[in-house]
């Protein structure tokens, strides 16, 4: 009996220790990965420029261009070949020398974009891993700069330049035809494509605002200006809230009239829905995957009937998607007595 009771404990030991060694299958622990978010490189492109160089257009093996916080911005390759600096990089710091003058640009001072991330960009555009503030540098080393921003140049003269700055064909402002209707699209208006010579417009509408009060287009303007520039990446989802932001009083926006149920009322950024209902027909005519968006529940006059979009903060919105192979703009201003909206496609 007792020789049976060792025999059992010996079995019970090596049960739990088999037990215990084994990996149980499906159930491996490890620690939490970190997830990375990354930003598209299109959402920090506001516009890409061109550079001239004591009157001439400077050859760029990058493309240059201006940030979204509106500053612009040249690759460390070009920096060096434009203003013939040389650079030297001290840990996370950057060296710029050029004869008897030198300075440092600190790590936050410059942009540095992930090769990886950039090699994953489909813009059709040649994009460097490292990039400077190009007003700063050109200042530091003497350099006189100036921005035109319709032509979106950026044009330098160097210490010992005499010469003229480069000419550009000044553009009239489009004459819009009288009597428009109070609605359309771009390709029966096509004068108003005029306003954006530079770029490739795919399609655009247009609504009226001749009988809206001041505080009404100023929420209007205010709305434009907001959305005018924004870069929509392939299968990349835009919100119109999130783009626009929250109507407030502190945003300079005004009371105007609003649609609550079946009545009209006064709130802070009334008639941002004329914004919202004339970039919604944009995207309709550029044949661009909607995503969201909400009726109003009264009939509106600056739109045809079916063809609004109603937008609130934290409410309805108007969502898009980009389903096209390349990237889009969206473009936005209100000129004369008219809210114009197009969407062009980013080369």
């Amino acid at each position: 009996m007792k020789n049976f009771k060792s025999f059992v404990v010996m079995v019970l030991l090596i049960t739990f220790s088999i037990f215990y060694a084994t990996p149980v299958i499906g159930t491996e622990i490890s620690e939490p990965e970190e997830i990375i978010k990354e930003v598209p490189i299109t959402s920090i492109i506001l516009r890409t420029i061109e550079v001239y160089l004591d009157g001439q257009i400077a050859p760029l093996n990058y493309a240059a261009f201006i940030n979204t916080s509106e500053r612009s911005v040249i690759s460390l390759s070009d920096c060096s070949l434009i203003f013939g600096a040389q650079i030297e990089v001290i840990d996370t710091r950057l060296l710029l020398r050029k004869g008897s003058q030198e300075f440092i640009l600190e790590e936050g001072d410059y942009w540095h974009l992930p090769p990886a991330q950039i090699q994953k960009e489909d813009l059709n555009l040649q994009l460097d891993e490292f990039y400077l503030p190009m007003r700063f540098v050109a200042e530091q080393l003497g350099y006189k700069i100036s921005y035109n921003s319709r032509m979106g140049a950026i044009i330098l003269r160097s210490p010992d330049y005499q010469g003229s700055d480069p000419e550009f064909v000044t553009l009239e402002p489009p004459q819009l035809p009288a009597n428009l209707p109070r609605w359309g699209t771009l390709a029966t208006t096509p004068v108003m494509v005029e306003l954006w010579p530079t770029e490739n417009i795919i399609a655009g509408y247009y609504t009226s605002i001749a009988t809206s009060p001041a505080p009404r287009n100023r929420n209007i303007l205010l709305s434009c200006n907001k959305l005018n520039g924004t870069i929509v990446n392939p299968g990349e989802l835009c919100s119109f809230n999130q783009t626009v932001g929250q109507r407030t009083a502190q945003a300079g926006y005004q009371p105007a009239g609003v649609i609550v149920g079946k009545r009209l009322v006064s709130g802070i950024g009334g008639g941002v829905c004329q914004t919202s209902s004339t970039l919604y027909n944009s995207l309709l005519e550029s044949q661009l995957q909607i995503v969201e968006r909400h009726p109003h529940t009264l009939r509106i006059g600056y739109v045809p009937e079916n063809r609004d979009a109603t937008v609130s903060w934290g409410g309805a919105d108007l969502k898009f998607r980009n389903n096209k192979i390349y990237p889009i703009k969206i473009l936005a201003q209100v000129y004369e007595t008219y809210v114009i909206f197009a969407i062009a496609k980013v080369e």
